[in-house]
Protein backbone atom coordinates (compact mmCIF):
# COMPACT_ATOMS: atom_id res chain seq x y z
CA UNK A 1 0.00 0.00 0.00
CA UNK A 2 1.24 3.12 -0.74
CA UNK A 3 3.11 5.07 2.30
CA UNK A 4 2.58 8.83 2.33
CA UNK A 5 6.17 10.08 3.54
CA UNK A 6 5.10 12.87 6.18
CA UNK A 7 8.54 15.02 4.79
CA UNK A 8 6.19 16.30 2.25
CA UNK A 9 4.78 18.28 5.08
CA UNK A 10 8.11 20.32 4.54
CA UNK A 11 5.55 22.10 1.58
CA UNK A 12 3.59 23.71 4.16
CA UNK A 13 6.72 25.67 5.45
CA UNK A 14 5.85 28.64 3.24
CA UNK A 15 2.04 28.57 4.07
CA UNK A 16 0.81 30.80 7.28
CA UNK A 17 -1.98 31.99 9.01
CA UNK A 18 -1.43 34.75 10.85
CA UNK A 19 -1.61 34.27 14.69
CA UNK A 20 -5.29 34.69 16.99
CA UNK A 21 -4.36 34.78 20.30
CA UNK A 22 -7.18 33.11 21.67
CA UNK A 23 -8.34 32.16 25.07
CA UNK A 24 -9.35 28.52 25.80
CA UNK A 25 -12.75 29.47 26.39
CA UNK A 26 -12.51 29.94 22.81
CA UNK A 27 -13.39 26.26 22.87
CA UNK A 28 -17.49 26.95 23.99
CA UNK A 29 -19.84 24.51 25.30
CA UNK A 30 -22.55 25.62 22.59
CA UNK A 31 -20.50 24.46 19.87
CA UNK A 32 -20.00 21.29 21.66
CA UNK A 33 -23.90 20.54 22.45
CA UNK A 34 -24.39 21.53 18.50
CA UNK A 35 -21.79 18.34 17.34
CA UNK A 36 -23.05 16.12 20.20
CA UNK A 37 -26.16 16.73 18.95
CA UNK A 38 -25.81 15.86 15.60
CA UNK A 39 -23.48 12.58 15.78
CA UNK A 40 -25.50 10.80 18.72
CA UNK A 41 -28.69 11.64 17.24
CA UNK A 42 -31.20 9.08 16.34
CA UNK A 43 -31.02 9.98 12.16
CA UNK A 44 -27.60 8.47 12.26
CA UNK A 45 -28.69 4.83 13.58
CA UNK A 46 -25.43 4.48 15.88
CA UNK A 47 -22.92 5.06 12.96
CA UNK A 48 -22.40 1.39 12.40
CA UNK A 49 -19.57 0.18 10.04
CA UNK A 50 -20.37 -0.52 7.01
CA UNK A 51 -23.88 1.25 6.92
CA UNK A 52 -24.84 4.05 4.71
CA UNK A 53 -25.88 6.21 8.40
CA UNK A 54 -22.12 6.11 9.47
CA UNK A 55 -21.29 7.66 5.81
CA UNK A 56 -23.59 10.61 7.16
CA UNK A 57 -21.59 10.57 10.47
CA UNK A 58 -18.20 11.17 7.73
CA UNK A 59 -19.85 13.65 5.48
CA UNK A 60 -20.86 15.61 8.68
CA UNK A 61 -17.13 15.05 10.37
CA UNK A 62 -15.57 16.17 7.06
CA UNK A 63 -17.68 18.99 6.19
CA UNK A 64 -16.77 20.14 9.63
CA UNK A 65 -12.24 19.82 8.52
CA UNK A 66 -13.51 21.71 5.93
CA UNK A 67 -15.33 24.77 7.60
CA UNK A 68 -11.97 24.46 9.79
CA UNK A 69 -9.77 25.28 6.41
CA UNK A 70 -7.92 22.17 7.64
CA UNK A 71 -6.07 19.88 4.67
CA UNK A 72 -6.40 16.60 3.53
CA UNK A 73 -3.47 14.31 4.24
CA UNK A 74 -0.46 14.90 1.17
CA UNK A 75 -1.53 12.64 -1.63
CA UNK A 76 -5.25 13.07 -0.92
CA UNK A 77 -7.83 15.12 -2.75
CA UNK A 78 -10.10 15.21 0.20
CA UNK A 79 -10.75 14.08 4.14
CA UNK A 80 -11.89 10.85 3.69
CA UNK A 81 -9.70 7.74 3.39
CA UNK A 82 -11.57 4.43 2.45
CA UNK A 83 -10.04 1.37 4.01
CA UNK A 84 -11.61 -2.26 4.23
CA UNK A 85 -12.37 -3.38 7.86
CA UNK A 86 -11.84 -7.46 6.79
CA UNK A 87 -9.09 -7.04 4.81
CA UNK A 88 -8.57 -8.29 1.25
CA UNK A 89 -7.38 -6.69 -2.03
CA UNK A 90 -8.38 -3.45 -2.80
CA UNK A 91 -12.02 -3.09 -4.60
CA UNK A 92 -12.63 -1.23 -7.69
CA UNK A 93 -15.65 0.85 -6.84
CA UNK A 94 -16.49 2.50 -9.77
CA UNK A 95 -17.73 2.04 -12.93
CA UNK A 96 -18.05 3.89 -15.94
CA UNK A 97 -19.98 3.38 -19.58
CA UNK A 98 -19.33 6.02 -21.91
CA UNK A 99 -21.63 6.45 -25.01
CA UNK A 100 -22.37 2.75 -24.21
CA UNK A 101 -18.95 1.63 -23.80
CA UNK A 102 -17.38 0.92 -21.01
CA UNK A 103 -14.49 2.69 -19.81
CA UNK A 104 -11.39 1.01 -18.47
CA UNK A 105 -10.22 1.72 -15.03
CA UNK A 106 -6.86 3.45 -15.99
CA UNK A 107 -8.86 5.97 -17.39
CA UNK A 108 -11.27 7.56 -15.68
CA UNK A 109 -11.57 8.78 -11.72
CA UNK A 110 -14.15 9.72 -9.31
CA UNK A 111 -13.19 12.36 -7.27
CA UNK A 112 -16.52 12.72 -4.34
CA UNK A 113 -16.67 15.07 -2.18
CA UNK A 114 -17.94 12.77 0.50
CA UNK A 115 -17.83 9.12 1.75
CA UNK A 116 -20.31 6.26 0.63
CA UNK A 117 -22.19 4.71 -1.95
CA UNK A 118 -24.08 7.12 -4.32
CA UNK A 119 -26.96 6.83 -6.96
CA UNK A 120 -25.97 6.28 -10.74
CA UNK A 121 -25.30 9.25 -12.26
CA UNK A 122 -26.07 9.82 -15.67
CA UNK A 123 -25.05 12.74 -18.53
CA UNK A 124 -27.92 14.86 -16.82
CA UNK A 125 -26.28 14.82 -13.59
CA UNK A 126 -22.88 16.67 -14.77
CA UNK A 127 -21.46 20.29 -15.89
CA UNK A 128 -19.38 19.23 -18.54
CA UNK A 129 -16.10 20.87 -19.72
CA UNK A 130 -13.45 19.50 -21.64
CA UNK A 131 -10.00 20.02 -20.96
CA UNK A 132 -6.57 19.86 -22.99
CA UNK A 133 -4.91 18.42 -19.73
CA UNK A 134 -5.65 17.80 -15.99
CA UNK A 135 -4.03 20.71 -13.96
CA UNK A 136 -2.06 20.09 -11.25
CA UNK A 137 -3.92 22.54 -9.58
CA UNK A 138 -7.55 20.99 -10.28
CA UNK A 139 -9.13 21.71 -7.31
CA UNK A 140 -8.26 25.48 -7.49
CA UNK A 141 -9.35 26.50 -11.24
CA UNK A 142 -13.04 27.65 -10.56
CA UNK A 143 -14.79 25.05 -12.46
CA UNK A 144 -18.99 25.56 -12.75
CA UNK A 145 -20.19 25.37 -9.30
CA UNK A 146 -22.68 22.30 -8.94
CA UNK A 147 -23.13 19.05 -7.45
CA UNK A 148 -21.09 17.07 -10.00
CA UNK A 149 -18.56 18.43 -12.64
CA UNK A 150 -17.38 16.09 -15.42
CA UNK A 151 -13.55 16.96 -16.96
CA UNK A 152 -13.00 15.32 -20.18
CA UNK A 153 -9.45 15.30 -22.77
CA UNK A 154 -8.71 12.86 -25.92
CA UNK A 155 -5.46 13.53 -24.87
CA UNK A 156 -3.99 10.57 -22.85
CA UNK A 157 -0.74 10.51 -20.89
CA UNK A 158 1.59 7.35 -22.65
CA UNK A 159 2.18 6.23 -18.74
CA UNK A 160 -0.67 4.63 -16.45
CA UNK A 161 1.14 6.59 -12.98
CA UNK A 162 0.90 9.69 -15.00
CA UNK A 163 -2.97 9.34 -16.29
CA UNK A 164 -4.03 12.08 -13.58
CA UNK A 165 -2.62 14.41 -11.42
CA UNK A 166 -1.04 14.42 -8.28
CA UNK A 167 -3.18 16.62 -5.40
CA UNK A 168 -0.37 17.29 -3.44
CA UNK A 169 -0.32 20.10 -1.46
CA UNK A 170 -2.12 22.48 -3.70
CA UNK A 171 -5.42 21.09 -2.77
CA UNK A 172 -8.16 21.95 -0.87
CA UNK A 173 -11.00 19.24 0.48
CA UNK A 174 -13.68 19.03 -2.22
CA UNK A 175 -16.87 20.72 -2.35
CA UNK A 176 -18.56 19.38 -5.58
CA UNK A 177 -17.68 15.86 -7.33
CA UNK A 178 -15.29 15.79 -10.01
CA UNK A 179 -14.69 12.78 -12.64
CA UNK A 180 -11.90 12.78 -14.89
CA UNK A 181 -12.14 11.02 -18.00
CA UNK A 182 -9.67 10.20 -20.70
CA UNK A 183 -11.84 9.26 -23.81
CA UNK A 184 -11.45 9.94 -27.55
CA UNK A 185 -14.44 11.30 -28.27
CA UNK A 186 -17.25 13.66 -26.38
CA UNK A 187 -19.55 12.03 -24.43
CA UNK A 188 -23.33 12.01 -25.51
CA UNK A 189 -24.39 9.19 -23.00
CA UNK A 190 -22.52 8.13 -19.67
CA UNK A 191 -23.39 6.39 -16.47
CA UNK A 192 -21.02 6.06 -13.91
CA UNK A 193 -22.15 3.48 -10.62
CA UNK A 194 -20.63 2.37 -7.43
CA UNK A 195 -19.69 -0.51 -7.49
CA UNK A 196 -21.61 -3.40 -4.87
CA UNK A 197 -18.11 -3.60 -2.79
CA UNK A 198 -18.67 0.10 -2.26
CA UNK A 199 -20.64 -2.09 1.13
CA UNK A 200 -17.39 -3.55 2.27
CA UNK A 201 -15.66 0.49 3.03
CA UNK A 202 -15.08 2.03 5.92
CA UNK A 203 -13.76 5.67 6.19
CA UNK A 204 -11.31 7.10 8.08
CA UNK A 205 -11.55 10.70 8.53
CA UNK A 206 -7.91 13.24 8.30
CA UNK A 207 -7.64 16.90 8.14
CA UNK A 208 -3.82 18.56 8.49
CA UNK A 209 -3.35 21.93 10.03
CA UNK A 210 0.18 22.94 8.93
CA UNK A 211 2.93 23.80 11.09
CA UNK A 212 5.16 26.75 10.69
CA UNK A 213 8.71 26.34 11.75
CA UNK A 214 8.89 22.45 12.31
CA UNK A 215 6.15 21.58 10.02
CA UNK A 216 7.69 18.08 9.50
CA UNK A 217 6.99 17.17 13.00
CA UNK A 218 3.71 16.06 13.71
CA UNK A 219 1.00 16.36 16.20
CA UNK A 220 -1.59 13.54 16.18
CA UNK A 221 -5.08 14.14 17.91
CA UNK A 222 -7.92 11.21 17.29
CA UNK A 223 -10.98 9.71 18.60
CA UNK A 224 -13.38 6.83 16.29
CA UNK A 225 -16.42 7.93 15.50
CA UNK A 226 -17.70 4.84 14.72
CA UNK A 227 -20.53 2.90 17.70
CA UNK A 228 -22.89 -0.69 17.22
CA UNK A 229 -25.55 0.93 15.03
CA UNK A 230 -28.82 -0.71 15.39
CA UNK A 231 -29.12 -3.66 17.61
CA UNK A 232 -32.59 -5.77 17.21
CA UNK A 233 -34.08 -7.69 20.33
CA UNK A 234 -33.26 -4.78 22.77
CA UNK A 235 -36.82 -3.29 23.02
CA UNK A 236 -38.38 -0.49 21.56
CA UNK A 237 -35.20 1.63 21.61
CA UNK A 238 -32.76 -0.62 19.16
CA UNK A 239 -30.12 2.44 18.38
CA UNK A 240 -26.86 1.96 19.99
CA UNK A 241 -26.55 6.15 20.26
CA UNK A 242 -22.84 5.83 21.28
CA UNK A 243 -22.85 9.45 22.86
CA UNK A 244 -20.78 8.63 25.07
CA UNK A 245 -18.64 5.74 23.42
CA UNK A 246 -17.57 7.91 21.33
CA UNK A 247 -19.43 10.90 19.72
CA UNK A 248 -17.62 12.38 23.09
CA UNK A 249 -14.57 12.38 22.14
CA UNK A 250 -15.45 12.55 18.53
CA UNK A 251 -16.71 16.68 19.54
CA UNK A 252 -13.53 16.94 21.31
CA UNK A 253 -12.00 16.50 18.71
CA UNK A 254 -13.67 18.60 16.89
CA UNK A 255 -13.39 21.73 19.20
CA UNK A 256 -9.90 21.10 19.34
CA UNK A 257 -9.52 21.00 15.23
CA UNK A 258 -11.63 24.50 15.24
CA UNK A 259 -9.79 25.91 17.94
CA UNK A 260 -6.34 25.52 16.78
CA UNK A 261 -7.59 26.00 13.41
CA UNK A 262 -8.23 29.30 14.70
CA UNK A 263 -5.28 30.13 16.63
CA UNK A 264 -2.97 29.74 13.82
CA UNK A 265 0.12 29.22 16.07
CA UNK A 266 1.24 26.13 15.98
CA UNK A 267 4.71 25.35 14.94
CA UNK A 268 4.40 21.48 14.33
CA UNK A 269 1.86 19.82 12.29
CA UNK A 270 -1.75 18.60 13.48
CA UNK A 271 -2.81 16.04 12.41
CA UNK A 272 -7.01 15.62 13.24
CA UNK A 273 -8.32 11.69 12.77
CA UNK A 274 -11.68 10.39 13.34
CA UNK A 275 -11.40 6.43 12.86
CA UNK A 276 -14.14 3.95 11.95
CA UNK A 277 -13.60 0.31 12.76
CA UNK A 278 -12.85 0.74 15.91
CA UNK A 279 -15.48 -1.32 17.19
CA UNK A 280 -14.32 -3.70 14.72
CA UNK A 281 -11.05 -3.71 16.61
CA UNK A 282 -9.02 -0.61 15.86
CA UNK A 283 -9.27 -1.71 12.28
CA UNK A 284 -9.09 2.06 10.83
CA UNK A 285 -6.56 3.15 12.73
CA UNK A 286 -4.74 -0.05 11.81
CA UNK A 287 -5.17 0.89 8.53
CA UNK A 288 -4.09 4.79 8.83
CA UNK A 289 -0.81 3.38 10.34
CA UNK A 290 -0.18 1.41 7.61
CA UNK A 291 -0.79 3.92 5.28
CA UNK A 292 1.47 6.85 7.12
CA UNK A 293 5.16 6.61 7.80
CA UNK A 294 5.38 7.54 11.38
CA UNK A 295 8.56 8.48 12.37
CA UNK A 296 7.76 12.10 11.76
CA UNK A 297 4.86 11.69 14.37
CA UNK A 298 6.53 13.14 17.91
CA UNK A 299 3.32 12.16 19.95
CA UNK A 300 -0.16 11.52 20.04
CA UNK A 301 -3.72 12.40 21.84
CA UNK A 302 -6.73 10.16 21.40
CA UNK A 303 -9.78 10.80 23.38
CA UNK A 304 -12.13 8.19 24.28
CA UNK A 305 -15.32 8.41 26.30
CA UNK A 306 -14.82 11.63 27.80
CA UNK A 307 -19.11 12.62 27.99
CA UNK A 308 -19.73 10.66 31.40
CA UNK A 309 -17.97 12.27 34.54
CA UNK A 310 -17.93 8.48 35.56
CA UNK A 311 -14.93 9.15 38.63
CA UNK A 312 -16.32 12.70 39.12
CA UNK A 313 -16.24 16.02 37.32
CA UNK A 314 -13.28 17.52 35.99
CA UNK A 315 -11.48 14.20 36.52
CA UNK A 316 -9.44 12.04 33.62
CA UNK A 317 -7.17 9.03 33.17
CA UNK A 318 -4.99 8.50 30.89
CA UNK A 319 -3.94 5.00 29.61
CA UNK A 320 -0.22 3.23 29.56
CA UNK A 321 0.86 5.48 31.90
CA UNK A 322 3.98 4.03 32.39
CA UNK A 323 4.98 2.79 28.58
CA UNK A 324 6.08 6.45 27.68
CA UNK A 325 6.67 10.02 29.24
CA UNK A 326 4.16 11.95 27.46
CA UNK A 327 1.24 11.01 30.10
CA UNK A 328 3.64 12.89 32.46
CA UNK A 329 3.98 15.69 30.17
CA UNK A 330 0.18 15.69 30.09
CA UNK A 331 -0.88 15.51 33.24
CA UNK A 332 1.24 18.29 34.27
CA UNK A 333 -0.99 20.57 31.99
CA UNK A 334 -3.73 19.09 32.97
CA UNK A 335 -3.42 19.66 36.44
CA UNK A 336 -2.35 23.09 36.03
CA UNK A 337 -5.56 23.70 33.65
CA UNK A 338 -7.70 22.09 36.45
CA UNK A 339 -8.50 18.52 35.50
CA UNK A 340 -7.50 15.83 38.10
CA UNK A 341 -5.45 13.20 36.57
CA UNK A 342 -6.50 9.76 38.61
CA UNK A 343 -3.76 6.29 38.12
CA UNK A 344 -5.57 4.24 35.59
CA UNK A 345 -8.81 2.69 37.66
CA UNK A 346 -7.61 -1.15 36.39
CA UNK A 347 -5.06 -2.10 34.53
CA UNK A 348 -6.11 -5.54 33.74
CA UNK A 349 -8.97 -4.23 31.68
CA UNK A 350 -5.94 -3.48 29.37
CA UNK A 351 -8.15 0.24 28.25
CA UNK A 352 -4.42 1.09 26.79
CA UNK A 353 -4.76 -1.76 24.18
CA UNK A 354 -8.30 -1.86 23.09
CA UNK A 355 -8.55 2.22 21.99
CA UNK A 356 -6.84 3.77 18.81
CA UNK A 357 -3.59 4.94 19.93
CA UNK A 358 -2.29 1.21 20.15
CA UNK A 359 -1.84 0.69 16.34
CA UNK A 360 0.75 3.79 16.69
CA UNK A 361 2.32 2.51 19.74
CA UNK A 362 3.02 -0.70 18.18
CA UNK A 363 5.13 1.48 15.88
CA UNK A 364 6.93 3.26 18.84
CA UNK A 365 5.48 6.73 18.97
CA UNK A 366 3.61 7.44 22.21
CA UNK A 367 0.15 8.44 21.61
CA UNK A 368 -2.08 7.58 24.62
CA UNK A 369 -5.90 7.90 25.41
CA UNK A 370 -7.35 10.43 28.00
CA UNK A 371 -10.77 9.27 29.32
CA UNK A 372 -13.42 9.98 31.93
CA UNK A 373 -15.14 6.68 31.88
CA UNK A 374 -14.67 3.28 31.32
CA UNK A 375 -16.99 -0.21 30.22
CA UNK A 376 -17.85 0.08 34.30
CA UNK A 377 -19.97 2.80 32.89
CA UNK A 378 -23.56 1.77 33.49
CA UNK A 379 -24.76 2.10 29.85
CA UNK A 380 -21.18 1.26 28.19
CA UNK A 381 -22.77 -0.54 24.63
CA UNK A 382 -26.06 -0.51 25.61
CA UNK A 383 -28.91 2.05 23.64
CA UNK A 384 -29.19 4.40 27.12
CA UNK A 385 -25.87 5.74 26.05
CA UNK A 386 -28.06 9.01 24.45
CA UNK A 387 -27.12 12.75 24.80
CA UNK A 388 -29.38 13.44 28.07
CA UNK A 389 -26.25 11.43 29.96
CA UNK A 390 -23.43 13.89 28.62
CA UNK A 391 -22.70 16.16 31.07
CA UNK A 392 -21.37 18.92 28.16
CA UNK A 393 -19.88 21.50 30.40
CA UNK A 394 -17.70 18.79 32.16
CA UNK A 395 -16.63 17.66 27.97
CA UNK A 396 -16.08 21.01 27.32
CA UNK A 397 -13.34 21.45 30.37
CA UNK A 398 -11.98 18.31 29.78
CA UNK A 399 -11.37 19.76 25.71
CA UNK A 400 -9.90 23.07 27.05
CA UNK A 401 -7.64 21.39 29.65
CA UNK A 402 -6.31 18.93 26.30
CA UNK A 403 -5.79 22.04 24.20
CA UNK A 404 -3.45 23.85 27.33
CA UNK A 405 -1.54 20.51 28.12
CA UNK A 406 -0.78 20.22 24.67
CA UNK A 407 0.67 23.40 23.88
CA UNK A 408 4.67 22.35 24.72
CA UNK A 409 3.88 19.38 22.25
CA UNK A 410 2.45 21.90 19.13
CA UNK A 411 5.44 24.40 19.91
CA UNK A 412 7.80 21.91 19.73
CA UNK A 413 8.90 22.71 23.38
CA UNK A 414 8.00 19.07 24.56
CA UNK A 415 9.12 16.03 22.88
CA UNK A 416 8.26 12.22 24.45
CA UNK A 417 10.56 9.71 23.69
CA UNK A 418 9.54 6.80 21.66
CA UNK A 419 8.10 3.78 23.19
CA UNK A 420 10.22 0.80 23.72
CA UNK A 421 8.25 -1.82 22.07
CA UNK A 422 10.09 -4.40 24.11
CA UNK A 423 8.32 -3.10 26.92
CA UNK A 424 4.93 -3.49 25.55
CA UNK A 425 2.67 -6.51 26.80
CA UNK A 426 1.46 -7.66 23.22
Amino acid sequence: MYRTSLLFFSFLLGWFIVPAQLPDTAIREAEAARIMGVLASDSLKGRGNLQPAQWKAAAFISEEFRKYRLRPLPGQHGYFIPFQPFGGPWLVTDSLHWNGRPVHGDYFLYLPAGPGAYAPKTMADFAVVRVDSFPADLLQQGWPSGTNLLLWTPKRAEERQNQFPEFRGRSTALSQNILLVYADEAPAALRLEAQPDYSRLAWNIVGVLPGRSRATEVVLFSAHYDHMGVVKDRGRDSIMNGANDNASGTTGLLLLADYFARRGDNERTLIFCAFAGEELGMTGSAKLVDYLSTDRIMAGINLEMIGVPQYGKKKVFITGEKYSSLPGMLRKGLTKAGIRVMTEPDENKQLFLRSDNYPFVKQEVPVHTIMASDDDDPCYHRPCDEVKRIDIANLTAIARAVAAAAAGLISGHDTPGRVRTADLPY
